[in-house]
């Protein structure tokens, strides 16, 4: 029980470093490209959607590279290229360099997701006892509390406190990584069992496409909340002034992190009550009310209560998916499943920068949450259909 307990704290390093780092980098990205750099919204949009793109044509080779090698080398190595560029923002480089250094730290800390939920799923996979669901929502849990951190640290440091940040809890994912033993039933794994390449993984999980294709379209809704809660947040107060709506952009946000946690906590648990695609397709129907409330709500007080329903939307998703995934595809896959599935969640963030922007610039807030509402119903619909029934799932005994 001590071996297991240790390995839990260790992984939960690992998920609390990861996720204040996208408290930092991503809840305020549009805010520092916009107010510190000076980029319209469909500019900022432009550049972090290049940047989740890159992300995403990044993952099938460094998925190569881990089912090759080991998994921790390639969250080592994003980790640390991460710290670097967002470190290299504060040097006198000019808007355009600054523009582009900031992107690629993006661009690496995207990348970051899918390997440390395999790297947490090999270990399950491989008979070791890692607590998954407790913890991602200690991930969520510092994910709240950097993005309200933030708003002080901007007053205090100006809006270089955003890359700063970042890059120190990079340069934590990096250490806590180190510390994380490899799972000795992972290299074994590799060694012995060839995973399938791109084609015959589709071509096998046919209906596991058409999955990710649903989230895909659920994240877009979820990802363009969190892009843009900032021009959200000012659209719910009556003069829209700046530094009541970082304010509330951070209170929002931590309010959404903080309920997922009693969900996270206890998802283990709640998997031994009820079948894990069950679960899978609820998150994605709370994903869609968050939205559907958000658009609805006329203020500053309504947008916080709209964030309660992340308790049994993202939540359930981010945790449900990972069981599902891990559990449906085939051991010798387990690398390139979680993969696939972060680079769902990293197309859903890529097109939600891209059309956030545009949306908002073109026809507003409201025509923004109202197009990415429509996104998610159809995106929840083809959830749905293709879902696998799950009566056993992986790690839960």
């Amino acid at each position: 029980m001590k071996t297991n307990r240790n390995l839990t704290a260790r992984y939960a390093l690992i998920q609390t470093f990861l996720w204040a780092e996208f408290g930092f980098m991503f809840s305020y990205g549009n805010q520092y490209l916009t107010e510190r750099l000076h980029l319209t919204d469909t500019a900022a949009g432009l550049v972090l959607g290049i940047a989740t793109g890159l992300s995403f044509l990044l993952q099938p080779p460094l998925t190569a590279l881990a089912e090759r090698t080991e998994t921790r080398r390639v969250l080592v190595l994003a980790a640390g290229c991460s710290a670097a560029c967002a470190l290299a923002t504060l040097l006198p480089l000019g808007t355009a360099a600054t523009v582009v250094l900031f992107a690629l730290a993006c661009v690496a800390l995207q990348v970051m997701p899918s390997f440390s939920n395999a790297l947490g799923m090999a270990g399950i996979r491989s008979g070791q006892t890692i607590n998954f669901g407790l913890a991602r929502g200690i991930g969520s849990t510092c994910f709240g509390l950097g993005a309200r951190a933030a708003a002080p640290l901007i007053g205090w440091m100006g809006r270089q406190a955003i890359p700063l940040s970042g890059a120190v809890m990079a340069l934590g994912v990096a250490v806590s990584v180190l510390l994380f033993p490899a799972a000795d039933g992972q290299r074994a794994v590799q060694s012995a069992e060839k995973p399938d390449n791109a084609r015959e993984f589709l071509r096998g999980n046919r209906r596991f496409l058409v999955l990710l294709v649903g989230i895909v379209l659920i994240y877009i809704g979820h990802n363009a909340l969190s892009n843009c809660m900032f021009r959200i947040a000012q659209s719910k107060i009556p003069d829209g002034a700046v530094d009541a709506a970082t304010d509330l952009q951070g209170t929002a946000l931590l309010i959404a992190a903080l309920v997922e946690l009693p969900t996270m906590f206890l998802f283990t648990r709640l998997l031994r009550r009820v079948r894990c695609d069950v679960w899978l397709v609820l998150s994605g129907a709370f994903m869609t009310l968050r939205l559907a409330l958000t658009w609805l709500v006329p203020s500053a007080v309504g947008l916080c209560l709209a964030q309660v329903t992340q308790m049994l939307g993202y939540a359930l998703l981010a945790v449900s998916s990972v069981y599902y995934v891990g559990t449906v595809i085939d051991r010798r896959n387990v690398v390139k499943g979680q993969t696939y599935l972060g680079s769902a969640n990293t197309l859903g963030c890529l097109l939600a920068y891209v059309l956030g922007g545009v949306l908002i610039d073109g026809t507003g807030v409201n025509g923004m949450l109202i197009f990415c509402l429509v996104l998610s119903v159809v995106g929840l619909v083809l959830t749905l259909l293709s879902r696998e029934r799950v009566e056993r799932t992986a790690g839960v005994n």
